[in-house]
């Protein structure tokens, strides 16, 4: 029929499994709880409260092993608790088993998650938090911006 447009529908996953499915949702609200506000003042806080320890030279202190530990405990716990509220059934290391045997794609939200537990931008992240507290410039989230893309 002439003037009559066909709509068509792309597939672009043929073959989903549920656990695709569940590795998808969790990978959405991992996304939602690293954009969220209180999980960038619970960051923030920490960076505040020990920014001090942290000086610009090349060579690291001991302490800051210390320091780091604790933050990268902080950051792992809050998302663990955020998603075990959402997924009763959740468990920190069966989810990262089924990341490694599954197909999921890396992404943003993975390479995000990998500034958290890289400890060079951690301290880059320390001493920005320490300048600005000391010549009262830009506070963290004015140095950050981060934006939920809508789907």
């Amino acid at each position: 029929m002439a003037g009559v447009e066909e709509e068509t529908e792309e597939v672009l996953a043929s073959n989903s499994t549920e656990n695709t499915l569940r590795i998808d949702s969790l990978i959405g609200h991992i996304e939602n709880i690293i954009l969220s506000g209180e999980f960038a003042a619970l960051r923030e806080n920490f960076l505040k409260h020990h920014c001090h320890v942290f000086d610009d030279v090349e060579e690291n202190k001991l302490e800051y092993t210390d320091i780091y530990k604790q933050y990268t405990d902080l950051i792992e716990g809050y998302i663990e608790r955020e998603l075990s509220n959402h997924d009763s059934g959740f468990k920190m290391t069966s989810f990262l088993q089924e990341l490694a045997t599954s197909h999921a794609p890396g992404g943003e939200v993975f390479d995000l998650l990998l500034t958290f537990t890289d400890f060079l931008a951690f301290k880059t992240a320390m001493l920005e938090v320490k300048q600005s507290k000391e010549d009262g410039s830009a506070r963290l989230e004015d140095l950050l911006q981060i934006t939920k893309l809508k789907s």
